[in-house]
């Protein structure tokens, strides 16, 4: 039984693989990656990469302070925050479209379905599918073939 010990063994390893031949080559790996890292970014900045790099930093706080201060504008001048309300009220649907894909850039938000369209717009289009709907219920196909072939009498089909 001893003389299959090794058989055995290497019939595991090919299906399980070596650990320790494993963890050597993920150690391989994560060497390779800090190396690589070291040499793109282990240089000495510039004035110019700082730059950059706080101005690509701005914008996620710019927007959330912004968000917190439209709320005390609100508070400490509900005019001047009423007017401005009216004043985005006349923005273009397009204009909002091109906020939302910005806002989504920076914060990966999801959308909701109804962002961007305007109640005025959905009144009327329920109107018109209300009508539509009615206009198919008089003259739809099922009442003409409903007409033309009772369902219950089988011996007079047309």
């Amino acid at each position: 039984m001893i003389q299959y010990m090794p058989f055995i063994g290497e019939t595991l390893g090919r299906f399980f693989g070596n650990r320790e031949k494993r963890e050597e080559y993920q150690a391989d790996a994560r060497g390779a990656v800090y190396k690589q890292f070291a040499n793109e970014f282990g240089h000495s900045r510039t004035w110019w990469d700082s730059l950059i790099d706080g101005l690509n930093r701005l914008p996620r706080p710019i927007m959330t302070f912004g968000t917190i201060w439209l709320f005390y504008y609100a508070v400490k001048d509900p005019d001047g925050f009423a007017e401005s309300a009216q004043a985005l009220q006349a923005m273009p649907k397009e204009g909002w479209m091109v906020l939302g894909a910005v806002v989504t850039f920076w914060f990966a938000a999801k959308l909701p379905k109804d962002f961007g369209r305007l109640k005025m717009y959905d009144t009327a289009a329920k109107e018109i599918s209300r009508k539509s709907d009615e206009r198919s219920r008089d003259v739809g196909w099922s009442g003409k073939v409903d007409k033309r072939y009772a369902r219950d009498d089988y011996d007079n089909l047309n």
